[in-house]
Formats: structure tokens, sequence, C-alpha cells
């Protein structure tokens, strides 16, 4: 075992200080201080897992551009000790920075992970630190890296897509995927779910892919498996970030992941955000808190803008969030950086509110009585605000 660890070890090594991130779609990202030796993840990480699909041209040949065709917002929470995932629906509804209001996954098309990721920030108020991008053969090399996955496919599903080049045709029932056939599981879309039955089907998929890792005998297979992951895959996460996140996560192996997917309902060609079911979701899976404890802790709003309306407007964002006292004042001294001061003693509300904001510094206090967060409105605030649109269901 301690040979085979080593082995192993040492080709996760090797493999992860090859991964490349491809030419312009470079995201730069401040490093966060989530980190400590040995390899430990001391405070928590979010992830975007974006999954692309292939465009074709009217002779088929395959187009420099895609949309994705798979979003997963992916938290590894040390203070809880766990890993949750949140599906988005490649249909969803979203304004995307630059484009106004149309599909999440058009994202990807106009402006790759770095305007996916501000779109899906946008959208969900909850601060990615980083992301990982799989080609469209992804999910089938790594699944045919562990020998396949054992599904039991809920129905019959034969579907031939001629344009983008592939077969699905498989039948009801328990039994043993390799890697062509899961993918073609989880792209089949065509019935009265549609979209969301195939998130459904993406995150079962996932849980086999995970149940299947855990079997002591997959270690064999880990050199194939690091290959095909760096063949395929493009990530900011450095290989000692990825390890770090490979060890919590076989920490937390005892404990189930958790899997959402964001709420909502059917519209015309759209899967429509639940606004106030997102925003309960969200504060209690990525932030620790429920919004009855949000409501409860009083906000501060110090309009150094230099104009009345930014601080308004400012106020209505944080009480969108699930704040529910929020006062504002105008500070008569302009100043140049938005800063939000935390005193709540809860890890990641400035983040919350910095998300909304679009730019802010957060700072750490010790708590010395109300308000519990104090926001510094200054100029930089204005400039972010002034061409955004407002979230649907969001206060005017």
């Amino acid at each position: 075992m301690l040979l085979a660890g080593g082995v192993v070890l040492g080709t996760y090594l090797y493999v992860l200080s090859h991964i490349a991130l491809s030419s312009g779609e470079t995201v730069p990202r401040k490093r966060a201080d989530v980190y400590a030796f040995p390899i430990r993840l001391v405070d928590r990480l979010n992830v975007l897992i974006i999954g692309v699909d292939v465009t074709l041209d009217s002779k088929r040949r395959v187009l420099n551009v895609a949309r994705a065709d798979t979003l997963a917002l992916v938290t590894f929470d040390s203070e809880r000790r766990r890993i949750a995932v949140l599906s988005i629906p490649r249909d969803t509804r979203a304004q995307i920075p630059g484009h106004g209001e149309t599909k999440v996954n058009a994202a990807y098309a106009y402006g790759g992970p770095a305007l996916t990721i501000r779109t899906v920030e946008r959208l969900t108020d909850i601060k990615i630190d980083a992301y990982v991008k799989l080609g469209p053969e992804s999910f089938g090399k790594f699944i045919d890296a562990i020998g396949g996955i054992d599904i039991d496919v809920e129905k019959d599903m034969k579907y031939t897509d001629s344009w983008a080049g592939y077969t699905i045709n498989l039948k009801k029932g328990f039994q043993h995927l390799n890697g062509s056939q899961a993918t073609g599981y989880i792209r089949f879309r065509h019935d009265e779910m549609g979209d969301i039955g195939r998130v459904d089907r993406q995150r079962k998929v996932l849980a086999a892919l995970l149940k299947k890792l855990k079997d002591p005998s997959t270690i064999l297979a880990a050199p194939h498996l690091l290959q095909a992951f760096a063949q395929h895959t493009t990530t900011n996460l450095t290989s000692y970030e990825l390890m770090a996140l490979g060890m919590f996560a076989l920490r937390t192996r005892d404990r189930p992941m958790e899997m959402q997917t964001l709420p909502g309902t059917f519209a015309p060609s759209y899967w429509e955000p639940d606004t106030p079911k997102v925003r309960a979701l969200v504060a209690d899976v990525f932030y620790n808190v429920t919004l009855d404890e949000l409501a409860t802790i009083q906000v501060e709003v110090l309009n150094a803008s230099g104009n009345a309306a930014v601080g308004q407007r400012v106020a209505a964002r944080i009480s969108a969030l699930g704040f529910r006292s929020v006062k504002v004042r105008t500070v008569s001294t302009p100043v140049d950086i938005t800063t939000i001061v935390d005193r709540t003693g809860r890890k990641g509300l400035g983040k919350m509110v910095a998300v909304a904001l679009g730019r802010a510094v957060v700072k750490r206090e010790q708590a010395v009585g109300a308000p519990s967060i104090t926001v510094v409105v200054a100029r930089d605030a204005a400039r972010t605000l002034s061409g955004s649109i407002p979230r649907r269901n969001d206060p005017e």
C-alpha cells in the first residue's frame, strides 16, 4: 500500500504539473489564504465546474466557440467539513454583464470562464474562487479510466443528433455503462423534463463516479484518471491546491456529498430562478446562515460616494440578500474604495455583501455592538453599479 501510494502520489504531482491554461482563457485571481501545511484546507473554497459543448458550422466544422453545457458550483466547506454541489441548468435565465438577459450558458460563448464566473456570481451572490473547465469528452474519459460505472437507467433513451454527430441508444434498467454510454445518458434531454431531467442524471452519474472512486481497487486506475484529467481539463487551480482539495475530499468521504439544483420553475425557453428559494439555499449551503439569522443582523450603509441614489441602491441590494435591518447615512467626505467592516464573527457574511455590490474590500473587526456590518460606499461603487441591471425580483 505504501509503494502504491508513492506511485500514485508521484504520478499525481507529475500530471498536475503539466496542466496548462489554454491561450486566452486565463482567469487571474488573488490566492485566498485557505490552505495550511501539510496540504490542508482551512477555509471555504468555491469552485465553478464548466463543461463545454462543441459548436459546428454549416459544413460541420468545429468552431472556436462553445457554450457551457454543464455548470456546477462546488463548495468545499472546512467549517462544516462537507462538500456540496449546486447544479445550474443551462437554460437558466440570467443577466450576462454587457450582453443583457439570456440563458446562462451563453456567457461562456461571449467571454469564456471569466464572464461565466461573473454571470454566476451575479445570479447567485456567491463568491467564486476558482474554476475547472471540462472538455466535451471529459466525463467519458474519466469514466473509461476507472472501468465504467453502474447506473439504473430510468427509461429507454433513443436519440440521434446528426448535426452534432452523436447517437444515444440506452435501454431501461440497471446496467454497467462505459464512458460513451454515460455521456449519452447525461446529454439526453428529449423528454418532458428537458434540461432539469438532464441535471438530475448528471447528479446520478456524479454520485456513481464518486462511489467508484471510493473503491480501494480504483487506486490502480489513478494514473489513467489523472492523465485523462490533464488532457481534457483547464483550471486556474495549482497542483498544490488540487492536492489540498483532494485530501479534503478524502477526509470527508464518510459524509455524503450534498447535491442541489438551482430552485426555479419552467418558463417558455427558460428555467426561471425562484429568487426567495435561491436566496435561502445560498445562505444555508454557501454561507452557513439562515434567512431568519440574516434578518436580525443590523447593517449600516455610510454613503461616501457623493451620490445619494447610489447609497439607496446599495441598501436595496443588501436587503435583497435577506438582511432586514439596513439603515443609510450620508458621509460628507467622499472616499475612493468601498469597504465592508464585518463584526458578526461569522465567516463569509462580509463576502456575501461584497459579491452583491460587485466590488469591495472586506475587513473583520471584533464585535463592539451594533451595527454588525458597516458598508462604506465609495465612488468606485457608483461606477460599478451605474451600468448594472437589477436582477429579477430585486427591489428597484
